[in-house]
Parts: structure tokens; sequence; C-alpha cells
């Protein structure tokens, strides 16, 4: 069985904000961004670091590249 939009919406919104650390006081937030990221509109967050690609690191450390 297909689980309707707005149990997706829910589902994404619960997901978001035991990520972010079951933070209290953001659940306008979390659900916004549930919406942008089910309208492909914001790419889900995996976390909140910085992460680099290598082709960003430049040449590696042996020469290589």
């Amino acid at each position: 069985m297909q689980r309707s939009h707005d149990d997706q919406l829910r589902a994404r919104a619960y997901a978001i904000w035991e990520r972010e650390g079951c933070p209290t006081g953001k659940a306008l937030e979390h659900w916004a961004l549930a919406i942008k990221e089910m309208a492909g509109q914001a790419a889900p967050s995996l976390d909140q670091g910085s992460r680099r690609t290598p082709q960003e690191d430049g040449p590696q450390a042996d020469g290589k590249s």
C-alpha cells in the first residue's frame, strides 16, 4: 500500500528532526525543509559538516592527479 503525500512529508520532517538531534522549537523549519526536499528544491542534508570532493582538494600528496 502506498503512503499518502502527507504521511511521506511527516516522515521526512521527523527524519530531519532526528538527524538534527531532536531540537525543540524547530518544527516549522523541519516541515518547510521536508517540503523543499520532497519537491526537489533542496538536497537532503546528511550532516552539518563540510565535505570536499577530490577535485576541490587539488592534487594528491603523492603527486598523482
